[in-house]
């Protein structure tokens, strides 16, 4: 494992988090935004997945369970979906009733809500999307276990769940549509999401038996361009012959993860000072991540007035762009006043 950072990687840690910010800002129809938007759906939280996965302690001997990572990763998810929430979004969701004194809207149920425990789907309208952390705590906690497991085994596991996530997200999008079935009480677990998940993480574990970083950074600057050009090449054409999109495929989000790094890479070797530049971010990328949903709750409230209304054509084009630089302002002052902040709730 690398002793330093290590440019690509955090290039492509802030990058994904460009993408999670333009696809929660409004899409529409043909804009930059939504042409983008095709090419990433799906593919962009499970980077950090398959990288989680890869650099994960090795487990000691004896150990079955990693008690010490998920406590550190229990912190962050606390303090963003309870205290955050509860703090700042949900004042400013109520504003004109908390003005005029009403908090009728703060009760006991609303911390394990806002958690995602009582509504285990991407995230409410009035909290942070943290899914993916309240995955990977169950991912971290049994992450000896999985390494544990022979290789042919935990091969057949990515397999698995890269199936099952298929299976699992065809029924979603079919019942997402009707909204008749039974199933959609239950879709909202979102099982497909941390079925696939597991299987990056799991892929990430097995890579690494095979490849230790120095060749796996070799293999994929080898490979960089193929990869770039099969994602330009395949995915216009799952869409043009009206193909599953990619959200119903784990191949092709296998693919836009593999994009992803791939582009880290050859921005590395062509464009060493533009990755440079955005890789001294990457410990900010987290950050990014937690804060973009309410900064931008905040920006439609003051454009439109409303949480609900629709930002014009030139705010959606940059919003993207303010967004996050506004969340890496904000990280650098903490950074220099607070940086014990960001240890403990931003996984810097």
């Amino acid at each position: 494992m690398p002793s330093h950072r290590v440019q690509w990687i955090d290039f492509c840690r802030v990058y994904t988090a460009f993408l999670v910010v333009l696809r929660h800002v409004d899409r529409p129809y043909a804009s930059v935004n939504y042409v983008v938007d095709l090419f990433n759906y799906r593919s962009l939280i499970f980077f950090f997945f398959l990288a989680s996965g890869y650099f994960a302690h090795k487990a000691q001997a004896g150990q079955w369970l990693d008690w010490q990572r998920t406590r550190k990763l229990l912190l962050p998810y606390i303090f963003w979906t309870a205290v955050v929430s509860i703090l700042l979004l949900q004042p400013l969701i109520h504003w004109q009733g908390t003005l005029a004194g009403d908090f009728s809207w703060l009760s006991w149920s609303l911390i394990p809500r806002e958690m995602g425990l009582l509504n285990w789907c991407y995230w409410d309208f009035d909290n942070v999307p943290l899914w993916f952390l309240r995955t990977l705590i169950l991912l971290a906690l049994f992450c000896p276990l999985l390494q544990k497991l022979p290789s042919k085994v935990l091969l057949v596991v990515v397999l698995l769940c890269f199936a099952g996530s298929d299976v699992l997200c065809a029924r979603d999008c079919e019942t997402a549509t009707s909204h008749k079935s039974w199933y959609v009480g239950w879709l909202p677990f979102r099982l497909y999401e941390s079925i696939l998940a597991l299987g990056f993480y799991s892929l990430g574990v097995w890579i690494r038996r095979y490849a230790d970083f120095e060749r796996f950074t070799a293999y994929m600057r080898s490979y960089a361009w193929t990869v770039v050009l099969a994602a330009l090449i395949l995915l216009p054409a799952v869409y043009a012959f009206g193909f599953y999109p990619p959200v119903q495929s784990s191949a092709l989000v296998l693919l836009g993860v593999a994009t992803t790094m791939s582009i880290g890479c050859l921005c590395e070797q062509h464009l060493p000072r533009f990755c440079g530049w955005i890789a001294r971010w990457g410990k900010a990328a987290f950050f990014i991540y937690v804060t973009h949903y309410p900064l931008l709750h905040i920006w439609k409230l003051v454009s439109t007035g409303s949480y609900s209304g629709t930002l014009s054509t030139w705010e959606i084009s940059v919003a993207p762009f303010c967004i996050t630089a506004m969340s890496i302002g904000i990280y650098s002052l903490l950074r220099r006043f607070c940086p014990g902040f960001l240890r403990v709730f931003a996984l810097s």
